[in-house]
């Protein structure tokens, strides 16, 4: 059968709201209350807001891989190791903890309108994923092809066939460079204000998520695929779990966001199942 599609629009009318409510909250909270938050309120606020979000994600793409199967349908999908149902308990707080962490202390300011969002967001969303996916694909690349660093990259890519739960599922030192450095180099390059950057980190967890989920859809990143698919750029589903499928030292689609630096650097590799051909394009399927 052919691949349905998941569009981009309807993403967004699942991630933006969610992602933009706890904002609304805090900001009429400061105009009706004259309530102001410091930063360890602040965090213990968008916090949890971030950890909802990325709940109500996980749920959403188990029903959605239940409702529509997955890529590579004779593989069964990996399940969280017994022995290792620690670390990805540890990589799931890690990565619901640190990025808000992250962003309060480098971005908060306390004061600030907290619902002071610009109508160029789409172009910021855009502009901030590409950079991060630079910086993600000198990253991951490295990973793979560097002898002394792959080590740290090994255990992730014990998954052939992943889920949702085991997109966290690394060594601590990959860890680090997933949910710390990474954004911040892309914060540094690209500097937006804290609900610009809340609402960044709520569609790139849900992008990473959704790569992880093998579910089998032509399910582009929400933050780019709109404009990248005009030149055959944008980042699938599909782009990553071939990752994991085919890849170990070398590999191909280092890309998390995009594949511009793949294509740029000729490491992409076709897609099997969601070919141009393939795609349902007229059968478009709604986030569950």
């Amino acid at each position: 059968a052919k691949v349905p599609v998941l569009r981009v629009r309807d993403q967004w009318m699942w991630v933006l709201p969610r992602a933009v409510l706890p904002l609304i909250v805090h900001g009429r909270a400061q105009t009706l209350l004259a309530l102001e938050l410091g930063p360890v309120a602040a965090f213990v606020f968008y916090a949890l807001a971030f950890i909802l979000f990325s709940s109500s994600a996980v749920q959403a793409m188990t029903r959605m891989g239940a409702a529509y199967g997955y890529f590579d349908d004779t593989a069964a999908r990996n399940n969280v190791p017994d022995a290792q149902s620690w670390r990805v308990l540890g990589g799931v707080a890690a990565t619901l903890l640190v990025r808000p962490l992250l962003g309060v202390a480098v971005v908060y300011r306390q004061g600030a309108p907290a619902a002071e969002l610009s109508l160029l967001l789409p172009l910021q969303l855009f502009v901030y994923s590409c950079v991060l996916d630079a910086w993600y694909y000198a990253y991951h690349r490295a990973m793979h092809e560097v002898p002394w660093l792959w080590r740290f990259h090994r255990l992730h890519h014990v998954a052939k066939h992943p889920t949702v739960l085991l997109s966290p599922f690394a060594d601590g030192e990959q860890e680090l460079m997933d949910i710390l450095v990474m954004p911040l180099l892309a914060w540094a390059c690209f500097p937006v204000n804290f609900p610009t950057w809340h609402v960044c980190q709520c569609f790139v967890v849900f992008t990473e998520l959704a790569g992880h989920s093998g579910v089998r859809l032509h399910w582009a990143a929400p933050m780019t695929g709109a404009v990248l698919r005009a030149f055959g750029l944008e980042l699938v589903v599909e782009d990553h779990d071939m990752h994991h499928r085919h890849g170990w030292r070398t590999s191909a689609n280092y890309g998390k966001q995009t594949r511009i630096y793949d294509t740029l650097f000729g490491t992409t590799r076709p897609r099997a199942e969601g070919t141009d051909e393939h795609v349902d394009w007229a059968r478009a399927v709604p986030m569950l």
